[in-house]
């Protein structure tokens, strides 16, 4: 099945209406394009940080919440060991609150 007809589907589902133009389709690729060319920056992922990782440690979903971020640990080595350090920093804190 080509991109096209992918989408057409899901129209027909949605909303049945007439073909779709090939216009309409490369537009919606060059969209995808767009969102994964914004990449996060080391410097905006050390931004939010902290708060991925409190939700990390307080509901076990950062990931499904903040997906840019998880992707870019998944990709950059030095962030992703910056997200372990911080994790198991909080991690001990939670453990031992009076910090005993």
């Amino acid at each position: 099945m080509n991109i096209k007809n992918f989408f057409q589907r899901i129209q027909n589902t949605l909303n049945p209406q007439e073909e779709l133009q090939d216009e309409v389709v490369l537009k919606f690729l060059k969209i995808l394009e767009d969102v994964r060319e914004e990449e996060m920056s080391c410097s905006e992922m050390y931004d939010k940080l902290d708060e991925f990782v409190e939700r990390e440690v307080e509901t076990h979903d950062a990931e499904k919440i903040m997906p840019l971020i998880q992707e870019h640990l998944d990709m950059c080595p030095e962030c992703c060991d910056e997200y372990e350090a911080l994790l198991d920093v909080l991690e001990h804190t939670e453990e031992d609150p009076k910090g005993e």
